[in-house]
């Protein structure tokens, strides 16, 4: 008898702690719902250059909802306006916006240790990332305060990104 409390008390345990882990991981994609704006991100490359992302003077916007999708938005100052249409961009005025700008959307999921956010890229106007999973790490998530790292960035160094919760216009 003894042996069947035993192993009904492991089945429970075991039933428990997997029902821990799945409701850490969902507090943690719950704590991300909303819409982050970048304060700050800085990309450190092999030769150890560090610079601010996509010109410097960036802005960006970063959205998770409720249903596990996301959008993504960043630019900086290396954008220069057109002469002319969106269409007719010179090479330069081209390579500027290439630069300068990185968007993408689709959905997202977290870990169950909460260490890593996965953005399941649909689309992405760096077309490598179509298709693709993209994993960040999230150093810090606490309140209105979140900060994500990368390994590798589009730009080809390592990235640390800060963001901050927007306040509701509500």
């Amino acid at each position: 008898m003894t042996a069947i409390y035993r192993i009904a008390l492991a089945t429970f345990m075991g039933f428990a702690l997997t029902v821990a882990i799945a409701s850490h991981s969902i507090a943690q994609q719950q704590q991300l719902i909303g819409t982050w704006l970048l304060v700050s991100e800085i990309t450190e490359f092999p030769d150890g250059k560090r610079l601010e992302g996509f010109g410097g003077n960036q802005k960006g916007i970063l959205i998770f909802d409720r249903t596990g999708h996301y959008s993504s938005q960043l630019t900086g100052a290396s954008r220069i306006k057109f002469a002319s249409t969106r269409l007719q961009g010179t090479p330069e005025e081209n390579k500027g916006v290439s630069a300068g700008s990185l968007a993408h959307f689709g959905t997202y999921s977290a870990d169950a240790a909460g260490t890593t956010l996965t953005f399941h890229v649909e689309r992405s106007s760096f077309p490598n990332w179509d298709d693709t999973d993209q994993k960040w790490s999230i150093i810090k998530l606490a309140g209105d305060d979140m900060t994500l790292g990368v390994a590798r960035t589009s730009s080809g160094g390592k990235a640390e990104l800060v963001w901050k919760r927007a306040a509701s216009t509500q």
